[in-house]
């Protein structure tokens, strides 16, 4: 069996973070594709790392029958577009977090997963660590006991990533913190539980600390600098209770 070979979609910072260097120290895999609607940004990559080809059509790789599997890093309205298109395409597919926007949009991914029967996963890399594991294998042990009620939290001081931009538009990224860092959390608890059905959820968005954007205190930015003829219009704190 040959190298499988690999699309990169979206050559931006988690793109050049995990994906591609992840990829690059794979010995059965091979990166054929970089796709960026910024041309330079793709052609940037193949000059970098020293492998694959610059396009800015997605459906490129979709057409390209030799190509098994893509990752998918693009801003989050994209996701399940790409997605389906690349399952459709015969494509194995790695997205990244948040699967899309919306429940529906997430639906109509999982219903194409189906009938193609490609592998589509999401990048909730937690599932994969060694302590969330460790936690997970006490659980089911019985070591705890019955666990019956879980308390998780986080906070992230002065790090809302790039006022005005991707990140901060709701018709974009579909939210905010709930959706950026949020699902991994949920996802931690969901995992070690072995994914009790949800009955109820009662829970409050609010959207206040970078509303003011040209106020807003910081020493670095993550997606940065600040547009600040952009959007912000995304939850920068929630709080909920999920009921099992």
């Amino acid at each position: 069996m040959g190298k499988i070979r690999v699309g990169i979609i979206g050559c931006g910072a988690i793109a050049h973070a995990a994906h591609i260097p992840a990829y690059l120290k794979c010995e059965d895999a091979e990166i054929v594709y970089f796709c960026d609607i910024i041309k330079e940004r793709a052609e940037e990559c193949v000059a970098k790392y020293g492998v694959g080809k610059a396009v800015t059509d997605y459906k490129v790789i979709a057409q390209d029958e030799t190509i098994d599997a893509v990752s998918i890093c693009t801003p989050n309205h994209m996701h399940a577009i790409i997605s389906i298109d690349m399952l459709r395409g015969g494509k194995h597919v790695l997205c990244e977090k948040p699967a899309a926007r919306t429940y529906a949009e997430t639906l109509e991914m999982q219903k194409v997963q189906h009938e193609t029967n490609k592998v589509l996963n999401i990048g909730v890399v937690n599932r994969f660590n060694a302590s969330v594991n460790e936690i997970r294998d006490l659980i089911n042990s019985g070591k705890l006991g019955e666990v019956y009620h879980v308390y998780v939290s986080f906070r992230a001081f002065r790090s809302i990533p790039g006022l005005g931009g991707d990140f901060t538009n709701k018709a974009v990224a579909g939210g905010g913190a709930l959706i950026d860092w949020g699902v991994h959390y949920l996802d931690i608890v969901m995992y070690c539980l072995n994914d009790p059905k949800p009955e109820t959820v009662s829970g409050q968005a609010y959207s206040k600390l970078g509303v003011n954007m040209k106020e807003y205190k910081y020493e670095t930015m993550w997606a940065g600098p600040p547009k600040y003829d952009g959007v912000y219009d995304v939850d920068d704190f929630v709080t909920a209770l999920i009921r099992t």
